[in-house]
């Protein structure tokens, strides 16, 4: 998801059933990719932005809105799953997070090709896709948002609404 706003594409999360998501505020995040850099460390043991779920973009030259970020929306009708050919995404159970299976994955990009937000994104070393699944095997939930100096602000997770 590049987000600029705190809206959602699909409407309020309060009336809307949809899945857990993080919710980025460009407005309170300083980019200081803290999220990035514990996301790439928690997911493949290395810090690198390539690697992250989670990737956060300051643009100098934008006079408004100079922050935005790359960030799944956890579609409730995830066009992703639908376009895998391999069956290799699917809901976490607990979660309900779009979560990619490296094992079954092929790396065409299908899931990016039919994501509105191309948010989907080649692993710079396998071939397989990676997005964010919000840490579904973390109990505390999303990583990222637990390290941001400021969560609850600039990364706020809102679970799954049954």
């Amino acid at each position: 998801m590049t987000e600029s706003s705190n809206k959602s594409p699909v409407g309020s999360s309060s009336t809307i059933p949809t899945s857990g998501r993080i919710v980025f505020d460009p407005q309170s995040c300083r980019a200081c990719k803290v999220c990035e850099i514990s996301c790439s460390i928690y997911h493949e043991g290395k810090g690198s932005a390539s690697m992250a779920r989670i990737n956060i973009r300051f643009d100098e030259f934008r006079a408004t809105d100079p922050i935005s970020a790359t960030i799944c929306f956890q579609c409730q009708d995830a066009l992703c799953v639908e376009a895998c050919p391999v069956d290799a995404l699917s809901r976490h159970p607990r979660t309900d997070a779009v979560i990619v299976d490296e094992e079954l994955c092929i790396g065409c990009m299908q899931c990016r090709d039919a994501c509105p937000w191309d948010v989907p994104k080649r692993h710079p070393q396998q071939r397989m896709a990676i997005k964010c699944n919000l840490c579904s095997k973390r109990e505390k939930g999303p990583l990222c948002v637990e390290v941001c100096p400021l969560s609850g602000k600039a990364l706020r997770y809102e679970p799954a609404v049954p």
